[in-house]
């Protein structure tokens, strides 16, 4: 099956303390990138969701935001500083004898200061909390899985299309490699005949030269290299693959056309060789998106 890199989830639940909320988003990266963010509070759960997602997903940049609201007073208590509110008492009483305003200190004038009222969380329960972050973030990532399917699946067709356009140019190669060395011969024997005028040709050392140049201009091999490689690769988007394998493949495609293009001493050949570059590299470039 094919995946994209690149996707998006979110999930949301609750039980009778909290509410959790989980969105997550992947990009296109070379290895895996996993950033989890937590309120500190419940900074104990973000290893093991790690390892559940990496246990889903292979390769990518891939940011989690976990939102915790509590819904429940239990899981919190209110505290008041004594200590500090006599201060601000003191310290308001003595700016309004100073100042001689005659205005009561109401409680509100008390309170309102930094650090009179406070509130604390209690002790939460980790086992329970958990469980519920876990089941949020599991129904989260597999959203964006299926949203990473239907975008791989289209990366597939796409590469699929590709792969029969280069096909099609290297099977245009292929027909075309034999003319080379006739149009050669044709051409070598007008030019000695130009040359030489009335003095016959030596057929021996003639038909050597046009060994040597069809030995040399011989593109047979690279042809079945970059068939099987073309096959391999189709194989791999039929089978179970990764991205870094078809990356391979690529580079060895890349390989075989780049030393046709320099063996075939044909016009019509080079421009079918720069075409099955172009294929190549936006096979490479989708290859890229591919996890």
């Amino acid at each position: 099956m094919t995946i994209s890199m690149t996707g998006f989830g979110r999930a949301t639940a609750e039980n009778d303390e909290i509410q959790v909320k989980v969105e997550m988003k992947s990009v296109n990266n070379r290895y895996i990138d996993l950033a989890v963010k937590l309120p500190r509070t419940y900074a104990f759960a973000e290893e093991k969701l790690k390892k559940i997602i990496k246990n889903k997903i292979n390769r990518g940049k891939i940011d989690v935001y976990v939102n915790i609201n509590n819904i429940s007073t239990s899981n919190a208590k209110i505290a008041v500083d004594m200590q500090l509110a006599k201060q601000y008492y003191d310290s308001i009483n003595k700016i309004k004898n100073i100042f001689k305003i005659k205005e009561k200190i109401r409680a509100y004038n008390i309170a309102i200061n930094p650090g009179v009222i406070n509130i604390k969380e209690i002790d939460i329960d980790e086992d329970k909390s958990y469980e519920l972050i876990k089941d949020t973030l599991i129904k989260a990532l597999n959203e964006m899985i299926v949203m990473k399917q239907v975008e791989g699946n289209n990366i597939r067709e796409d590469l699929l299309k590709k792969i029969d356009e280069l096909i099609f140019n290297i099977e245009y190669i292929e027909k075309e490699a034999p003319v080379i060395v006739a149009e050669y011969r044709d051409k070598l024997k007008i030019k000695i005949k130009d040359m030489l005028e009335d003095v016959s040709i030596d057929e021996n050392r003639f038909n050597q030269e046009i060994a040597y140049f069809a030995d040399k201009a011989s593109i047979d091999e690279e042809i079945i290299r970059l068939k099987s490689h073309i096959s391999q690769f189709g194989d791999e988007l039929i089978n179970d693959y990764t991205g870094r394998k078809l990356d391979f493949i690529i580079q060895e495609m890349n390989r075989e056309i780049n030393t046709i293009g320099s063996k075939a001493n044909s016009l019509n050949i080079s421009k079918k060789v720069l075409e099955c570059k172009s294929i190549v590299e936006k096979l490479r470039e989708q290859a890229m998106n591919i996890e």
